[in-house]
């Protein structure tokens, strides 16, 4: 078997447990670890912003090892490959997948996010945060989603 194959893959699931371990470590330790914590919007601010910087250089390194993993598989990029077998199917579902982890990433990132943290101190305005909230849980989700396709793809789809 091919070196660099096996490190494509093992670099390609040290991504996903990151990215996917990030957005659990988020609603299910700090966010009820700083409760009442008075700083609690400054600390939710610098972790978000920090897990943000190092979240897109995962998602850079889990493209990049997404296509090696194909390459190093032998898979050609063709309509026919895509549509005519499950595997193929399974792999067409996970990009697509991994474009809308990307668009939703960057407007809960840029708008979303960033409002609700910002408004956390102003009780009238819920509507930004409950937003943010479930596009981090859809987010997880997805991701969650696709971690499965990818063991059902590893087996051999």
């Amino acid at each position: 078997m091919n070196t660099f194959y096996i490190i494509s893959v093992w670099l390609h699931i040290v991504g996903a447990s990151f990215w996917i371990g990030g957005m659990l470590f988020m609603p299910l330790v700090l966010l009820p670890g700083i409760k009442n914590n008075p700083e609690r919007r400054q600390v939710l601010m610098i972790t978000g912003l920090k897990f943000r910087f190092y979240g897109y250089i995962v998602v850079a390194l889990l493209f990049i090892t997404g296509i090696t993993n194909m390459y190093f598989r032998g898979i050609h990029f063709t309509w026919n490959f895509f549509t005519g077998s499950n595997y193929g199917r399974l792999v067409i579902t996970k990009v697509v997948l991994f474009i809308i982890i990307l668009v939703i990433s960057l407007i809960h990132d840029y708008f979303i996010g960033r409002k609700a943290v910002g408004e956390m101190q102003e009780s009238d305005r819920k509507k930004i945060r409950i937003i943010a909230t479930w596009s981090g849980r859809i987010l997880a989700l997805i991701s969650l989603t696709m971690a499965y396709i990818g063991v059902i793809i590893s087996r051999g789809g």
